[in-house]
């Protein structure tokens, strides 16, 4: 596999004051920082408190009393990472909600990644409320990570979800992009990357429209033909970017039944999938079923887009 040119300096993470015990999202930012040789900034983002956002250290006297816990946090969740020569800043930041303070942040922090850990979401949060996850996916300007608890393996997995309709060049351009970063991840992390395309067949489609309810030898045999040109078509692309066929995966079905069953299979660390109007992953990630696959992946989820594409808040 090719390693990247794809560069990250400096990582973000968003620290829930709520959690008790370990911060896995911390404990991955990390092995990241290590990897990537890059510096990492922890935040928290009061939006209980009045407006009230700068640079922040333990015991700063200009921060609010109020907020000398947060801090020592902070602190605490540093100092690993401190030790072993990682560089780390620490930040406070206030508003009225999270999605819209760290994207107001995000100019002035020049990060390169934003991680974040995703909760259970109760059926009515995901069914009538924008969760915090769902609208940064739909709004963050950088790589967003969204992390759950499941440490990562010593050699992870990271899988490409990756749509070869090149016809359109704002696709092949996020195709890039996501094979960009998860090389990246896998390169300095020293894993494995794979790649995945999911398509419903043609085929199919038109045994339907004839009213057939079985398959016929004509049948198969087109499945067979269409499968095998798309496969040729894909190998193609990935194999510019160093990745072995042994490494690709092309599913017919649904994407989001294709990817729920790849990552259980493979044990998947990381996906990473791009946001985009233009890509069939982004309407899956971003459109009606993004609580559906945050929730049901037992795996991180990296998400990526073309540096002119987020959505208006």
């Amino acid at each position: 596999m090719k390693e990247s040119v794809k560069r990250i300096n400096h990582i973000l993470v968003i620290v829930d004051p709520s959690t008790a015990g370990r911060h896995a999202v911390v404990d991955k930012a990390a092995l990241l920082a290590r990897a990537l040789s890059a510096s990492v900034e922890l935040l928290i983002c009061d939006v209980a408190s009045a407006l009230y956002d700068h640079p922040v250290t333990p015991h700063s006297p200009s921060a609010p009393p109020s907020n000398t816990h947060l801090l020592d946090l902070l602190e605490t969740l540093g100092a690993p990472m401190r030790a072993q020569g990682t560089e780390v800043a620490l930040r406070i930041i206030y508003g009225k909600s999270l999605p819209d303070s760290l994207l107001d942040y995000l100019p002035d922090s020049k990060a390169d990644l934003v991680i974040k850990d995703t909760h259970h979401h109760s059926f009515a949060t995901r069914t009538f409320l924008i969760n915090t996850d769902w609208h940064l996916t739909r709004t963050c300007t950088v790589p967003l990570l969204l992390t759950k608890a499941k440490p990562w393996s010593p050699l992870p997995i990271i899988m490409a979800a990756v749509d070869p309709n090149h016809a359109n060049p704002r696709v092949a351009a996020l195709d890039r992009e996501i094979l960009s970063n998860a090389a990246t991840l896998a390169g300095r992390m020293k894993g494995d990357l794979h790649v995945i395309h999911t398509f419903v067949p043609t085929a199919f489609g038109a045994v339907f429209a004839a009213g057939g309810r079985s398959t016929t030898p004509e049948y198969s045999d087109a499945l067979g033909a269409e499968h095998s040109f798309i496969y040729s078509q894909i190998g193609h692309f990935v194999r510019e970017c160093g990745v072995g066929l042994e490494h690709l995966h092309v599913e017919m079905g649904a994407p989001q039944v294709c990817l729920s069953q790849l990552v259980a299979k493979s044990g998947a660390d990381v996906v990473v999938i791009g946001a985009s109007s233009h890509g069939r992953w982004h309407r899956m990630i971003v459109g009606s079923t993004t609580a559906t696959i945050l929730e049901s992946l037992p795996c991180d989820i990296l998400v990526v887009r073309l540096a002119d594409e987020t959505e208006v808040r």
